[in-house]
């Protein structure tokens, strides 16, 4: 019994012909890099939107030192002071930042790097 292979094709070994796989990869990664461009631009504009800077606030009115605000996370309600509110508005421009920044990042590496499998599986 002989063997055939042809371009990575092993007949008897069942795999696939070389480079058959770039093309669905390479377009499935430009999809979840587009995906990703714009989720990081989101979170991104979010992040540099929700923190303008100014003091906190509570239901609409400006919060002072020593003012406590009821907020409710997860179903739970807490009373938070103005010291927690200025922190919480300095982690989020931080957080959208992060997760903005990286969001861009990769989904730029996943456009390009599909891009390039695409372009590699044609024939």
């Amino acid at each position: 019994m002989t063997l055939l292979a042809a371009e990575g094709v092993a007949m008897a070994g069942g795999r696939y012909p070389k480079g058959l796989w770039m093309g669905p990869v390479g377009m499935l990664m430009q999809v979840f890099g587009f995906g990703a461009l714009i989720a990081g631009l989101v979170a991104l504009c979010g992040g540099l939107l929700s923190a303008d800077g100014g003091p906190p606030t509570c239901d609409g009115g400006v919060m002072r030192p020593g003012d406590l605000c009821r907020i409710v996370v997860n179903g739970r309600a807490d009373l938070v002071g103005y010291e927690e509110m200025v922190r919480r508005q300095e982690t989020g421009l931080r957080d959208g930042l992060i997760i903005g920044g990286t969001g861009l990042g990769g989904g730029a590496a996943l456009l390009l790097g599909g891009r390039r499998l695409f372009r590699r599986s044609a024939p």
